[in-house]
């Protein structure tokens, strides 16, 4: 069923949403290492709040029932009368899946489906306060005999909480309750168990806590004040001047903070005590760790502004979330949403505008007028300037990638029972937006060939004298006009000896050629279809696929790929891409009388050589430099139509410009009749008719006007040569 909403409105949700969402993955796997975090807290309970507001008002009732669930759940967290453990969480991160799925459906412009009333069933459950929780859903009951480690746990958090009633974590023990009669005289013990006996008799029918849902263990100010004076009389007590002024105190700072006047805070209490017992003397110890949260909850709120109803005292947030949306508000006056469509026309205009730049300089370069010289520069200068300032505007921070990382990680060591660390360096490094989509994919199947590859078991890694903890490391730091995003672990590591025999098996590499690799040639195997270095398949991996493609889409975004590992000591990946993918610096090079532009990513170094006593291997010609055999491709014999047959002349060969490039880990050189130099180009996609030709990524216009082929590396070695 298709949605019957403004699309303005519609448009804004999705965008506002869609940011909330990604902050709510990262933010979830968060509060498992900070559960007492309140703005976590507090953060996570306002995200599915927004979300459901914005759901609401499009009448978007499945994802609203969805959210309001969650919310509730984390409601209850932060008022502290439910602890956060790992099947919450598993619960929790199933909504906020669910949630996604809604959300994509709406892009679609379609109604979603109504949650799993399972999933709702469990969130309802995690919403009531553990002393109210009561049997759990099948579906809760399931996941916690399923959880691995945390049973025992879990047990005896029920047990506690089923015992203790409506004790909540800021509760006075029997022990501490005990130590304080104990420091009493016993004429105010006497007293203090009177008005106690008396207290718990009246609580049910006129305690306010108990009427509004718990929170009964909190005292408040006239209780405090009546107990004073059974202790010493009415208006006797030695507190009493201090009491009068500290209670004429909250009381005016009522309106400010939101009501709750009759709390009395840590400090009033202490003070009290020191007052009837002597500085120091009292039994404060332990009341004063037993008041501690209700403490903090009486003393955050104290911050915000007061609604026109005294809400329950812990039901209100830390005083940052009065704070937060100031700080939105500003942030969102200083940004404008722009439609990328937009961001692209106006950088084709200025790709355009490159071109012309290029036309430009190279007649100012042949011109004798000064004046036209000093225009050309200026005119190179402020284009390169706006070419930057534009690329910037089609920017987004790595984060956008490496955000969803932490939740896959937490994911696989729950599922593999492994435990595992996951660092992000340089997480604000910018890339080009369309960069950044298409790194996603082979990003997360690098993280997770990390995590089940390479990181062993904790009690494999005791043995081998490592913590029990593996590390994997995602880092991104921008070299020149490329980034490189590297992805590390200190697991297991790889042995090239294992990768050889595979690839033997595999019918890849015969047992001659597998013997002549070396480590690091033996490491690129792992990019061959169908070959992997776990024995077993399971849904994670295994199955050999997923490394070659994700070469073949490195190759694509005109970036390398590199592999580095040592056994037992953990494995390294390196990705080297461009910035951007609208404009491309290039080597140009000239093929008799043809103009061709090879990526300059791939070029490595430039020879000019005397290539006439090229040796032949195998058939292959190679020459040798710096001890190295290179293989050598004459490109003129691919590209060239009527120079394909004939034989290049022994002058042409001892003049030969050798250009070597790498792909991955493995270098060859081609042989150019001529070289003009760098240049920067805008990649044009080839017409209908070229389209798909092998070995050609594009076309682009030269600085004299010509158009020019950029040449796809990969590609015309494996149409010409067979090699990947």
């Amino acid at each position: 069923m298709s949605l019957d909403a403004d699309q303005d409105i519609l448009q804004d949700f999705l965008v506002e949403a869609g940011e909330i969402l990604e902050q709510l993955s990262e933010q979830l796997v968060d509060l498992e290492q900070s559960p007492d975090d309140p703005e976590l807290l507090n953060a996570i309970f306002r995200g599915f709040h927004t979300v459901k507001g914005g759901a609401g008002f499009l009448q978007i009732n499945p994802l609203v029932d969805c959210c309001h669930n969650a919310e509730n759940v984390f409601d209850t967290l932060r008022k502290h009368q439910r602890q956060v453990t790992p099947e919450l969480m598993d619960t929790v991160l199933s909504a906020l899946d669910t949630v996604n799925e809604m959300f994509e459906t709406v892009r679609g412009d379609e109604m979603p489906e109504p949650a799993d009333p399972s999933l709702l069933d469990a969130l309802a459950y995690y919403a009531k306060p553990e002393s109210e929780a009561g049997e759990p859903p099948a579906a809760v009951a399931e996941q916690t005999e399923q959880a691995t480690g945390n049973a025992d746990s879990t047990d005896q958090n029920t047990e506690a909480s089923t015992s203790s009633g409506s004790e909540e974590q800021g509760d006075i023990t029997d022990e501490e309750y005990e130590a304080l009669l104990n420091a009493l005289s016993p004429e105010d013990k006497a007293a203090m168990q009177k008005t106690a006996a008396e207290d718990k008799s009246k609580k049910p029918a006129s305690s306010p806590a108990a009427s509004s849902g718990g929170n009964d263990d909190l005292i408040t100010e006239d209780e405090f004040d009546q107990l004073l004076d059974e202790l010493h009389g009415k208006g006797k007590g030695p507190g009493a001047d201090v009491s009068k002024d500290k209670k004429e105190a909250p009381k005016a700072a009522a309106p400010a903070s939101g009501g709750n006047d009759d709390l009395i805070t840590e400090d009033e209490f202490d003070q009290l005590l020191d007052e009837l017992h002597g500085k120091g003397k009292g039994p404060g110890a332990a009341p004063k760790s037993a008041s501690k949260p209700p403490q903090q909850e009486a003393k955050e709120p104290a911050k915000k502004e007061a609604p026109a109803k005294p809400p329950e005292p812990q039901a209100k947030p830390p005083a940052t979330q009065a704070k937060t949306p100031a700080k939105k508000e500003a942030a969102a006056d200083s940004t404008v949403r722009v439609d990328t469509s937009r961001l692209d026309e106006i950088m084709n205009m200025v790709g355009e505008l490159v071109l012309v730049r290029n036309r430009l300089v190279r007649l100012g370069s042949d011109s004798t007028d000064s004046e036209l010289a000093k225009a050309v520069a200026n005119l190179d200068v402020v284009t390169a300037d706006l070419q930057t300032s534009v690329m910037k505007t089609r920017m987004q921070p790595v984060k956008k990638v490496f955000g969803r990382f932490p939740r896959i990680i937490r994911d696989l060591s729950r599922k593999m029972n492994k435990e595992i660390k996951l660092e992000m360096i340089g997480e604000d490094t910018d890339l080009d937006k369309n960069l950044v989509e298409a790194l996603a994919d082979p990003m997360v199947h690098l993280v997770r060939n990390s995590a089940d590859h390479g990181i062993e078991q904790p009690e494999d890694r005791e043995k081998k004298g490592k913590p029990r903890e593996g590390t994997v490391i995602l880092a991104a730091e921008q070299e020149g006009d490329h980034i490189l995003l590297t992805i590390s672990d200190d697991g297991a590591g790889m042995d090239p000896e294992v990768l050889k025999r595979k690839a033997v098996e595999k019918g890849q590499l015969d047992q001659d050629a597998a013997d002549r690799l070396t480590d690091q040639e033996a490491f690129n195997l792992i990019f061959a279809a169908g070959l992997s270095t776990k024995d077993e398949i399971s849904d994670v991996s295994g199955r050999g696929v997923g490394m070659d493609v994700v070469k073949t889409k490195i190759s694509q975004l005109n970036g390398t790929i590199n592999v580095w590992s040592e056994l037992g000591k953990g494995s390294k990946i390196i990705i080297k891409v461009p910035l951007t993918l609208a404009i491309m610096p290039t080597l140009m090079i000239k093929l008799q009388d043809q103009t061709f532009a090879l990526p300059l990513v791939n070029v490595n170094e430039i020879f000019q050589l005397d290539i006439s006593r090229a040796n032949k291997i195998d058939g292959q010609e190679v020459i040798i430099i710096r001890e190295r055999t290179l293989p050598l491709f004459h490109l003129r014999r691919w590209l060239i139509r009527d120079l394909a047959k004939r034989e290049i002349t022994q002058e042409e060969l001892k003049e030969a410009h050798v250009v070597v490039v790498s792909i991955g880990n493995q270098q060859v050189g081609f042989v150019v009749d001529d070289l003009i130099g760098q240049e920067e180009v805008v990649i044009k996609p080839l017409g209908q008719m070229l389209h798909g030709t092998p070995g050609l990524a594009g076309a682009t216009i030269t600085g004299d006007g010509r158009i020019a082929l950029i040449l796809d590396i990969p590609g015309l070695l494996k149409n010409y040569t067979g090699r990947r």
